[in-house]
């Protein structure tokens, strides 16, 4: 597989999770994910998928708000991470470092379905 293989496939799913779940994210930020789930690897890109789409929305308006001291630590990983762009790595230290966002709340010990369990087995036995 190559590169921009796993790139057009990445951004059609995200672009079928967008519309499927209307979350209104636009083709620009749709690409920031895209790139999000390469830093990652691809394996998590379904994961990755629905949690920055689910609450893109809440995420991006914290972003928005962020003061200088805020950007501090974006610009400073930014300097060995140079493949992601600032508002990436905000939305990544949000979403690992950030206060849940209301629908994290609302999931918070969910148990994923039989469904989501197969796929996520099928996908690791097609990655042996």
């Amino acid at each position: 597989m190559t590169n921009k293989y796993n790139r057009e496939f990445l951004l059609e799913y995200v672009e079928s999770e967008n519309k499927k779940n209307e979350c209104n994210v636009s083709l620009e930020n749709m690409e920031k994910i895209v790139g999000l789930i390469e830093y990652f690897g691809i394996e998590l890109y379904r994961p990755i998928t629905r949690l920055l789409l689910s609450n893109w929305e809440e995420i991006t308006e914290r972003i928005n708000n962020y003061t200088e001291s805020d950007w501090m630590m974006a610009d400073e990983i930014q300097k060995t991470t140079p493949t992601l762009d600032r508002f990436s790595i905000a939305m990544l230290i949000e979403v690992l470092e950030g206060e849940d966002t209301l629908n994290q709340a609302e999931n918070a010990g969910r148990r994923l379905s039989e469904e989501e369990l197969k796929a996520i087995r099928k996908h690791q036995d097609e990655q042996e």
